[in-house]
């Protein structure tokens, strides 16, 4: 995998990130507070980078012994959504946890780097298949603690927020 250390955020002043970000996320939001939120921190990312996001169906089966079944058709159609030569981080328990200043060194590391987009993939309640876990370019843990997928939404765009307000040294992040 590309880019699998993150060193610490440096103090180097906000150089200007010329990335596309793009969401992918399985499933629609159900809880006003959770849309609201999401719809909060995506206007504010706006103010400072081009985000795209996409929403994609979650599998309508019966859970019951096809947990398997389920990752692998919403794997399918997250597939179908990434163009190629992107980035992908995909959001996963086991992946590596980072402060918030490691995140916007992150961001800002793979900017430099002549990349032109990243981006997130957030499964659904099953999480997400393991060939795209496996498949990624790296993997973030939001938490050790399991969030619901609005929740985990809200969170990773709160977080790409306070990573470009870092970088421009602004003072949403104390």
């Amino acid at each position: 995998n590309r880019f699998t250390s993150c060193p610490q955020a440096s103090k180097t002043s906000y150089a200007g990130l010329k990335l596309r970000l793009t969401l992918l996320s399985v499933g629609k939001l159900s809880e006003p507070f959770i849309q609201e939120g999401c719809e909060l921190f995506v206007e504010r990312v706006r103010r400072y980078a081009t985000l795209h996001l996409i929403v994609i169906p979650e599998e309508k089966i019966s859970s019951r012994g096809k947990k398997k079944y389920i990752l692998q058709q919403e794997g399918e159609r997250i597939r179908g959504k990434i163009r190629p030569g992107v980035f992908t981080v995909a959001v996963d328990e086991r992946g590596k946890v980072l402060s918030s200043e490691a995140f916007s060194h992150s961001l800002e590391t793979w900017s430099s780097s002549g990349l032109k987009e990243v981006a997130f993939i957030l499964g659904g309640p099953y999480g997400l298949d393991d060939s795209l876990k496996e498949k990624a370019d790296f993997r973030l843990s939001l938490s050790s603690m399991t969030l619901t997928h609005g929740l985990a939404k809200m969170f990773l765009l709160e977080q790409i927020y306070r990573a470009f307000t870092i970088l421009r040294g602004e003072p949403y992040h104390k």
